[in-house]
């Protein structure tokens, strides 16, 4: 908490608030229920988990790859926009294709899975694990330990938050 150690402190936290602002425990908790909304019947929104899983791994190699090369920085910015874009499509394409009971143009359901596909793998070579890498990093050995304590904690306190109101407001927003 010694004001030399402050900017290194308010970044990791800041990177895990973030991380977690982006989306992906809402997609990633709760795309069986997503992809259920869009039409998909049980057993094909379970596949659409495991495709965005599988995505999600894939796509964290591309990170482990790149990391060093691109440079941490870039990899943020290219995915926040890359984010940004495919969740707007997302929302734009259910607000003006999901119907009244819930269903979606096959065409549509399957655009929306691929955007998800997008998003979660622009995620997992970006927020996912420089959210991790990046606090890990700044911290002097002396103070990495408490630094770092303080990342994980903000992390799993958004987790929560985010997973206690996400469900709430997907039942309450028409897209």
């Amino acid at each position: 908490m010694k004001r030399h150690s402050r900017p290194q402190l308010v970044i990791a936290v800041l990177m895990q608030v973030f991380q977690q602002f982006t989306g992906i425990n809402a997609i990633m908790f709760y795309s069986p229920v997503l992809f259920q909304t869009i039409g998909f019947k049980n057993d094909a929104s379970l596949l659409s988990a495991v495709i965005t899983g599988t995505v999600n791994t894939l796509s964290t190699v591309v990170s482990i790859v790149l990391v060093d090369r691109v440079g941490r920085r870039m990899l943020l910015l290219e995915a926040c926009v890359q984010m940004l874009l495919s969740q707007a499509l997302i929302g734009i394409l259910l607000q003006v294709n999901l119907k009244s009971n819930n269903t979606l143009h096959q065409g549509v359901a399957v655009l929306v899975v691929v955007l998800v596909c997008l998003y979660v793998s622009s995620f997992a070579w970006s927020w996912g694990p420089l959210g991790w890498l990046i606090p890990s990093e700044i911290f002097p050995l002396e103070t990495r330990t408490a630094g770092f304590a303080f990342a994980v904690s903000s992390n799993m306190l958004f987790t929560f938050l985010i997973a206690q109101a996400f469900l709430s407001m997907l039942c309450h927003m028409r897209a």
